[in-house]
């Protein structure tokens, strides 16, 4: 270890130690004030999020609100620093030259042992831990050895509200969504075409106000997908062909709201179908996709049935399948990456291959059903499955995402409420 570099990076990391203002960004994301309420708690706090979704900004931020000569910041991204011995020298030379407190440390799943070294200063000093790493593949290995010492949050994919903020669109919303919706409706164009501008290019808080087509799409592909997929995945576990690990990435994309099963991928992939199924959790891990189980009260059969599988968001498939923003004028094609969206924990799919999108489990084993409509005209028969869980769990009301209007009726004495997309995103969730 180079201590004369490590120390030159120090300072430069933190130029609030010598009276230089750490400039940040004024957007924050909705995650800043959920962290920040826990920021006199003793717990390690640790932020999880794929590459580029403003980890290192929102930490920054963080600082920003804090003594700044109690607060360091390092970033274990460079190969050379990846060490045990590193991780202790910093902690050490904070603890010897300034009154510690806070110690916000990125990327640092790339130091073995990170929770080791962590819970032996947590447990003899009076220090406060901010973490980050790109994966959760090794973040949440720290789980079991730091029980009762750590809490996660996780930063996804800009939501469609942050999106229209960094777009300078300030919101003050308040109410249910008939109040809301009757608030946005003077304006109800813009928020329809700003919608469809996030489902390009929401995802990521750089590229949320960049226009050129082909810089999107690289930057999605080359900062983000490539990044994890061939570098951040194999660099943590044992992958024998990074080739199948993005092809297997690309069918998620293109196949993205779909069923699959795992037989019929390793066939395709000419691979075994355990090899695909580790693939597909480091994925997942790593944020990349979702995977949504078939809702059933027994968890045999949810574990037997056949999932469904997601991009994490439409901007990232729209970039790794080389879609042009043409594709957003295909009705059909554009609502199956919209149901990306609002991908839950469960789908439900009868045996006479009835569907319902998204099933939300609530207080009391209350399910609200979700169906994603996203289309100019939608008939009864569209709502045959939905109708179908009302029938067999008996629900008490169920939601159509609809592409531009809103309305309640009742069917049969079952409740439906349509609500359009931009409309049920603009809804806060705090």
């Amino acid at each position: 270890m180079n201590k004369e570099y490590v120390i030159r990076l120090i300072q430069t990391f933190n130029p609030q130690w010598t009276g230089k203002k750490t400039n940040t960004p004024e957007f924050k994301r909705e995650i800043h004030e959920k962290i920040n309420k826990y920021l006199n708690k003793k717990q390690i706090i640790a932020l999880t999020g794929m590459r580029r979704v403003g980890k290192t900004t929102v930490m920054k931020q963080l600082m920003a609100d804090m003594p700044q000569k109690k607060c360091i910041y390092f970033s274990f991204d460079e190969t050379d620093l990846q060490s045990k011995e590193v991780l202790n020298f910093v902690i050490n030379y904070f603890i010897n030259n300034f009154d510690a407190k806070y110690l916000f440390f990125d990327e640092i799943h790339y130091i073995p042992d990170w929770q080791g070294i962590l819970k032996r200063y947590y447990d003899t000093s009076n220090l406060k831990f901010i973490i980050s790493g790109s994966a959760s593949l090794h973040i949440r290995k720290g789980r079991e050895s730091l029980a009762g010492r750590i809490m996660y949050f996780h930063l996804p994919p800009l939501e469609f509200r942050e999106f229209l903020a960094l777009n300078k669109e300030k919101l003050a919303l308040k109410g249910n969504l008939k109040q809301i919706y009757e608030q946005t409706l003077p304006r109800k164009e813009f928020f329809e075409k700003q919608f469809k501008e996030y489902i390009y290019k929401g995802g990521f808080p750089e590229i949320a106000c960049e226009n050129d087509e082909e810089y999107i799409r690289n930057y999605i592909k080359e900062m983000v997908v490539r990044k994890i997929v061939l570098e951040d995945i194999p660099e943590i576990m044992e992958i024998k062909r990074k080739d199948a690990l993005y092809d297997l990435f690309k069918f998620a994309c293109k196949e993205s709201s779909n069923i699959f099963e795992i037989n019929n991928l390793a066939n395709m992939l000419g691979m075994n179908a355990e090899t695909v199924s580790n693939y597909l959790i480091y994925l997942k891990l790593s944020y990349l996709i979702k995977i949504s189980e078939t809702y059933s009260k027994s968890i045999a059969t949810r574990i037997k049935k056949n999932k469904k599988i997601y991009a994490t968001h439409p901007c990232i498939a729209f970039a790794v399948l080389n879609y042009g923003k043409n594709i957003l004028d295909v009705e059909q094609l554009v609502g199956q990456y919209v149901e990306t969206l609002f991908a839950e924990k469960f789908f439900w799919r009868s045996k006479e291959k009835y569907e319902v999108d998204a099933v939300i489990e609530g207080q009391d084993d209350e399910l609200l059903p979700i169906e994603i409509k996203y289309r100019n005209r939608i008939v009864k028969n569209d709502l045959k499955g939905l109708l179908k869980f009302y029938d067999k769990f008996k629900c008490k009301k169920g939601i159509v995402v609809t592409k531009d209007y809103l309305k309640e009726e009742t069917i049969d004495g079952r409740k439906i409420q349509y609500i359009p997309a931009w409309l049920y995103l603009l809804k806060s969730k705090k």
